[in-house]
C-alpha cells in the first residue's frame, strides 16, 4: 500500500477512537444537558481551535471559503442535519436500532463516490462493506421494533452523513482541511446554538469539563478525518469508519462495565476481518500498480 494511503488508514482509525471517546462524554453529559446544547459545545470547541489553525497558517478566510462554493456548503449543511437526525433518533428509538442504522454512513459514502467524484469501486470493497454491516448487526443486535418516525431519521442521518464525507472529499481538491473545518464548525455553531435557545440549562462545572472534551474529541476527529480524506479516496477509506464499533464496545466495557456478550465479540471480529481483508487488498493493488 502507498505511503499516501497507509497514512489514511491510520487517520482514520484515530478519528474513529476519537470519535467513540466522543460519544463517551456525551452519554456521561446528557442527563444534565439538551442534545442541542451538547451539540452547540460540540462545534463551538471544534470552531476555536479551528480559528487558531487558520490565523496560525495566515489563510485569508473569505476568498478561500469563496473558492469551496457549493461543495463547503453542502458540506457544512448535510453535516449538521446528520447530527441533528442522530441525536433526534438516538433521543427516540433504542440505542441498538439507532447505531446499526447509522453504521450504513460508509454505504452510501460508496454509493455517492462513483457520480460525485468518479471513483470505481471494487468488488472487494462491497464485499467488506455488506461484512461491516453484518458485523455490526451481530454485535448490536437490533430489534428495529422503535417508533418508525426516529429509525427513519437515523437512516437519513446515515445518508446525509455520507453526503457530507463525500462533498468534504471533493472541496478538499480546492481548499485546505482548517477552512473547511473552520466553515462546519461556524455554520453548525450558529444553528445548534439558535436551536437551543428554548431548551438551554446552566450546566455544573464538572457538566461544562464533559461538554469541553465532547468538543475536543469531536475537533479531533473531525480533522483526522478530514485529512484521511484528503490523503486518499473516499469509497477506499470510508470503511474504517466501522472500527468505530470495535472502539465503542471496548471504552463501554471499561468506563460504564457494560458487558461484552460473544456476540459482541463475535460480530467485531468480522468487522475487523472485513477491515484487514481491504487494507490487505489495497496494499496488493498498490504493488501491482
Amino acid at each position: 500500500m502507498g505511503g499516501r494511503k497507509t497514512k489514511a488508514v491510520t487517520l482514520m482509525l484515530l478519528s474513529a477512537l476519537s470519535f467513540s471517546f466522543m460519544q463517551v462524554f456525551v452519554k456521561l453529559s446528557s442527563s444534565e444537558v439538551g442534545t442541542f446544547e451538547q451539540v452547540f459545545f460540540r462545534n463551538l470547541v471544534s470552531l476555536f481551535i479551528a480559528g487558531i489553525s487558520v490565523r496560525k497558517e495566515k489563510i485569508d478566510l473569505i476568498p478561500e471559503m469563496k473558492k469551496g462554493g457549493w461543495s463547503m456548503w453542502g458540506r457544512s449543511f448535510f453535516g449538521f442535519l446528520g447530527i441533528v437526525l442522530f441525536f433526534y433518533a438516538t433521543g427516540h428509538a433504542r440505542q441498538a436500532d439507532v447505531a446499526m442504522l447509522n453504521r450504513a454512513s460508509p454505504v452510501f459514502v460508496t454509493l455517492f463516490a462513483g457520480p460525485i467524484l468518479k471513483e470505481k469501486v471494487s468488488k472487494v470493497q462491497i464485499c467488506a462493506i455488506g461484512l461491516c454491516l453484518v458485523g455490526a448487526y451481530i454485535s448490536m443486535q437490533p430489534s428495529f421494533d422503535s417508533n418508525p418516525l426516529p429509525l427513519l431519521c437515523a437512516l437519513c442521518a446515515a445518508m446525509v452523513a455520507g453526503l457530507a464525507y463525500t462533498l468534504l472529499s471533493y472541496t478538499k481538491r480546492f481548499i485546505g482541511a482548517s477552512v473547511i473545518i473552520f466553515h462546519f464548525s461556524l455554520f453548525s455553531t450558529v444553528c445548534a446554538g439558535l436551536l437551543m435557545i428554548p431548551t438551554f440549562v446552566v450546566p455544573s462545572l464538572k457538566v461544562i469539563g464533559m461538554l469541553v472534551m465532547i468538543g475536543i474529541f469531536a475537533a479531533g476527529g473531525q480533522y483526522l478525518l478530514t485529512f484521511a480524506y484528503q490523503q486518499a479516496p473516499a469509497s477506499e477509506v470510508s470503511i474504517y469508519q466501522y472500527s468505530g464499533v470495535v472502539f465503542t464496545a471496548f471504552l463501554s466495557y471499561l468506563i460504564f462495565k457494560e458487558t461484552l456478550s460473544a456476540t459482541s465479540v463475535i460480530g467485531a471480529v468480522i468487522i475487523l476481518a472485513a477491515i484487514f481483508w481491504v487494507f490487505e487488498y489495497s496494499k496488493h493493488k498498490a504493488t501491482k500498480s
